[in-house]
């Protein structure tokens, strides 16, 4: 794709470019958009302002970095380090392309702390100032984690030794350890938050067409910025708490960057009383749905708004409206339970159809660090939701998406993976330091170090994601014998279960178990199953891409041979061994998710193939 620059204007004070709307409404180039989810940042060198802790020195670079230690990395969904050089990579890349429209669906910052909210405030004014670059954030999870901030902590910076230190706002936060204190790693709320960011999105700028929030009325012919600036304060976009007579702060807006675009952030944060605190969701639109009435009500008035005008409007939030998994959760929750494999995230039918009634048609969102797109068709009124998962840079796959609008109606997605991303193993000399600590002290959480032996950014996150399966997932997520016997089974096993009876299938899944560790592994086939359904159920494509082809085409031919096996209930690992690849075939054949076309008026999916003008639809479901 080529990349076509806007002539945009970061606002600096009061500088505004003298024509510069007529010279947008003149502009006859295609209009692109890039989405950088879950970033997570940290400051890997942040002025700590504790006199107990300064970070653990670097040789490489001669400063003390603030990092957390592999061990935290390795049992947790997202990196905490290399992310940081991740997003300044996808940023590079932006500007190579001339991309200048920038969305952050939430999760920009690890937990709003002052340190990584000032740091991330410093890149993108680095990024407006230099390359004229725009950025729009929303808020995710991580962000606020409560509305209005407060003490916060964490156990696992690294330290000099090699050990975990912990660094707390107050000396008391950990009571039963050593803490370093720092007010810098506190938690911010919406309103240092958002005023840190003020130029990003969260209240209007000079250079916007039209902006507004959901509790003002959307007067587009009457529009004036300095009105608008003066209405854009927090303490004005307020809702009252379900279950409390307490008002909390809701960050939406709608924003008309470039001509003709409308882009509608969604501030899907649910917070609920605690005491005298709040404790957040990380649900998302399940809750929000309820939590947050006020936001369908404006999202109509928005989309009619948008239509009467011939505005193409583009909804972005950190969290889903549609299945991410390729409409195989609820399989999934009869076979893992509701509470595994963070279910409970994903968007009921009965919210994606309140969504899709309010007329929201493109969606994108973050924070299941996943690559997928979803669709919803509304049972009662026929429309149609499409929902983009944008992958996190901070997890296997790190990509982002990049949008293309060639005409209003007209959707072009294309997913960018970071393979080799500059300064990735700036810290892993460090890292060799925390393992030697580990062995010394004969701890039994000690990592395997060959996630240090990776060849790139790419390979560096597949091996983070193959490590947290091992230590975290399998353990808590899966039933135990099926997790055992999917390391078992070699293709020759399948293809003979195949082939069974249920009563037979389950004596010799039973009788695999009992020959655990006691047979050599006779193909490389062997204890990848799990490997590549997480490949395929985090990645999509992208993940498909990395199974050897020679494993691709025995699961297309197995797939078949499944489809008159038997299921009994009363033979149970049998029956969870059919309920599995019922699973994976659902994430095997899904909607395209790498570079495909959304014709929104045709309500077609459309792959693109290696040539570009190649074109396959996909039908709907």
């Amino acid at each position: 794709m080529t990349a076509k620059a806007f002539p945009l204007l970061v606002l600096t004070g009061a500088c505004l470019l003298m024509g510069y709307h007529s010279n947008l409404q003149a502009q006859a180039q295609q209009i692109e958009l890039a989405f950088l989810s879950d970033i997570h940042l940290q400051d890997v060198y942040a002025p700590l302002h504790s006199p107990e802790f300064k970070g653990i020195f670097n040789p490489k670079t001669g400063k003390y970095a603030t990092i957390r230690s592999m061990k935290s990395q390795l049992n947790s969904t997202r990196l905490f380090n290399e992310n940081y050089f991740a997003f300044i990579q996808a940023l590079e890349d932006l500007r190579h392309k001339g991309i200048q429209l920038v969305v952050l669906p939430g999760d920009f910052t690890d937990d709003g702390q002052p340190m990584n909210v000032l740091a991330l405030q410093g890149i993108l004014n680095s990024y407006a100032r230099k390359y004229r670059m725009r950025f729009f954030l929303t808020t995710g999870n991580h962000d606020p984690v409560k509305p209005f901030g407060g003490t916060g902590g964490k156990k696992d910076f690294l330290a000099g030794d090699g050990s975990e230190q912990a660094l707390a706002g107050d000396a008391d936060f950990f009571p039963s350890e050593e803490v370093a204190v720092s007010s810098q790693i506190n938690y911010w709320g919406y309103e240092e938050i958002t005023r840190a960011l003020a130029d990003f999105g969260f209240f209007p700028a000079a250079e916007d067409i039209f902006w507004a929030h959901p509790f003002q009325e959307l007067d587009v012919d009457g529009y004036d910025f300095r009105r608008a600036l003066e209405n854009s304060r927090l303490d004005q976009r307020l809702y009252r708490a379900e279950n409390s007579q307490r008002l909390l702060p809701d960050a939406s807006y709608v924003v008309e960057p470039v001509a003709g675009v409308w882009l509608l952030a969604l501030d899907g944060n649910v917070y609920a009383p605690s005491g005298e605190d709040w404790s957040g969701s990380s649900v998302g639109f399940n809750q929000a749905v309820t939590a947050k009435r006020h936001q369908l009500k404006w999202i109509e008035k928005v989309v009619l708004e948008a239509e009467k005008r011939g505005k193409t409007l583009i909804s972005f939030s950190h969290y889903p409206l549609v299945d991410f998994h390729d409409s195989a959760s609820d399989a999934m929750k009869s076979l893992f339970g509701e509470k595994k494999f963070q279910l409970a995230r994903v968007p009921s039918r009965e919210t994606s159809s309140e969504y899709a009634k309010a007329g929201i048609r493109i969606h994108f969102a973050g924070h299941m660090h996943i690559n997928d797109t979803g669709m919803f068709k509304e049972a009662v009124s026929g429309k149609t939701l499409y929902n983009v998962q944008v992958p996190s840079l901070a997890a296997f796959p790190p990509a982002y998406k990049i949008l293309t609008l060639p005409e209003p109606e007209t959707m072009e997605i294309s997913t960018i993976q970071l393979e080799t991303v500059d300064r990735m193993d700036e810290f892993f000399d460090l890292y060799r330091v925390e393992q030697q600590w580990l062995l010394q002290t004969d701890d039994p959480k000690r990592w395997n170090p060959r996630i240090l032996d990776a060849r790139d950014y790419l390979d560096y996150t597949r091996n983070h994601l193959l490590q947290l399966t091992e230590s975290r997932f399998i353990p808590t997520d899966w039933p135990e014998n099926l997790a055992a016997v999917l390391q078992e089974l070699s293709q020759m096993d399948l293809e003979r279960w195949a082939g069974m009876g249920s009563e037979d299938g389950e004596n010799f899944l039973m009788k695999k178990l009992e020959e655990t560790n006691q047979t050599e592994r006779p193909d490389d086939f062997q204890g990848k199953l799990i490997e590549d359904f997480y490949l395929l159920k985090n990645g999509d494509e992208l993940g498909k891409n990395l199974i050897p082809a020679v494993r691709l085409r025995f699961y297309e031919s197995f797939f078949l041979k499944l489809l008159h096996k038997p299921l009994s209930e009363s033979q149970v690992l049998d029956a969870q061994l059919v309920r599995f690849f019922s699973i994976f075939k659902q994430l095997y054949h899904s909607l395209p998710s790498d570079h495909f076309l959304i014709d929104l008026r045709q309500e077609e999916i459309r792959r693109f193939e290696k040539k570009p003008s190649s074109l396959e639809t996909t039908p709907q479901r």
